[in-house]
């Protein structure tokens, strides 16, 4: 009897858990590509704000928490160089400012 307890509480405490549908698996980085609708080397702000609308659209249809909306970085503070066009590089520093943190803590 006095093992029922534990039992019993550890399957009130388990059971809401495992009663929520888990999340999709996070989906990938988006590629250069993705965002470089008419493929001519450079993500411009249309481009981008296309593609960025795109993919938040998606996540929010897959149910996907939509935190941190308010501190997306603006087109303006992505392109280093000013010149209305994301490159391949300015890209991937953006991306790398926003990967999600490897399991186990591990620096990137």
């Amino acid at each position: 009897m006095k093992q029922t307890i534990p039992c019993l509480l550890l399957l009130c405490i388990a059971f809401p858990a495992a009663a929520q549908p888990p999340l999709p698996p996070q989906p990938p980085m988006p590629t250069f590509a993705e965002f470089d609708a008419d493929g001519d080397g450079a993500v411009t702000e249309q481009e981008f704000v296309d593609a960025r609308n795109k993919r938040i659209a998606a996540r929010a249809g897959e149910g996907r928490p939509m935190r941190g909306l308010a501190q997306v970085e603006e087109f303006k503070d992505i392109d280093s160089n000013g010149d209305g066009r994301l490159s391949r590089e300015e890209f991937a520093a953006y991306q790398n400012r926003h990967r999600p943190p490897r399991p186990g803590g591990y620096p990137r």
